[in-house]
């Protein structure tokens, strides 16, 4: 089985729960900008929404969207309990939070913050508005130690990445106490730790040689300017 991420991307969450299941994909990165395989194919060859994370498998089965993709990994190892039994009430407890994360956190909040084709009063109405959300997940969390109770699940994984990049985002999470321990209490987890130190250096290795794209670029174009000029 292959896993497409994004490195520090919401894909984080898949390769985590890949790690808690004890499942061994091979990891192929997917460029930020060009949507490029790290062998240079492009993901849109069979991944059309060009979206993070996918999976396929081994006979060529590709699967995406995080919700549709966690709960797969989950079901990989049942006895890793990353996910109740299909058919149950707890089950669709899960199918619930993964979709409260997915909408009210992820594609409400995270996506407009971060993205570059927002705009800046978007991005503003995304952190001005995020509150009622923050003390939702703050008092649901205050009597619990895991969004299903005391068990680490899938949903876990997901709204773990967007609370530990909320802050990069200036997204402030001082003012919920139950909501920074939950954070603290998932990072030393091995899985989270190993995941961070495969993607971080990724990240910051993409990010440096984008910087230094867009630097380049914007030193050439007053000499383009001054040829035309000449």
């Amino acid at each position: 089985m292959e896993l497409f991420i994004l490195p520090m991307a919401c894909s984080f969450a898949a390769h985590v729960a890949c790690l808690e299941a004890g499942v061994t994909p091979t990891l192929r990165r997917v460029t930020r900008d060009s949507k490029l395989l790290d062998d240079g194919s492009p993901y849109a060859a069979f991944a059309p929404k060009v979206h993070v994370p996918a999976i396929r498998t081994d006979d060529g089965w590709v699967l995406t969207e995080s919700t549709a993709v966690l709960q797969y990994i989950a079901d990989l190892a049942p006895d890793k309990q990353l996910a109740p039994p299909a058919g149950t009430r707890e089950r669709y407890r899960l199918a619930e939070w993964l979709n409260f994360v997915a909408t009210e956190v992820h594609a409400k909040h995270l996506w407009p913050i971060f993205s570059s084709k927002t705009a800046p009063e978007h991005k503003e109405w995304s952190r001005g508005n995020a509150r009622a959300m923050l003390e939702y997940l703050d008092h649901q969390l205050s009597a619990r130690g895991y969004l299903l109770g005391d068990r680490f699940t899938v949903p876990d994984a997901y709204l773990w990445w967007a609370l530990f990049i909320a802050p990069h985002g200036k997204l402030s999470l001082e003012p919920y106490p139950a909501l920074r321990a939950y954070v603290d209490r998932i990072r030393v987890r091995p899985s989270v730790t190993a995941a961070l130190a495969y993607e971080v250096p990724l990240f910051q290795a993409e990010s440096a040689a984008n910087a230094a794209t867009v630097a380049a670029a914007r030193a050439a174009a007053p000499e383009r300017a001054g040829s035309r000029h000449a």
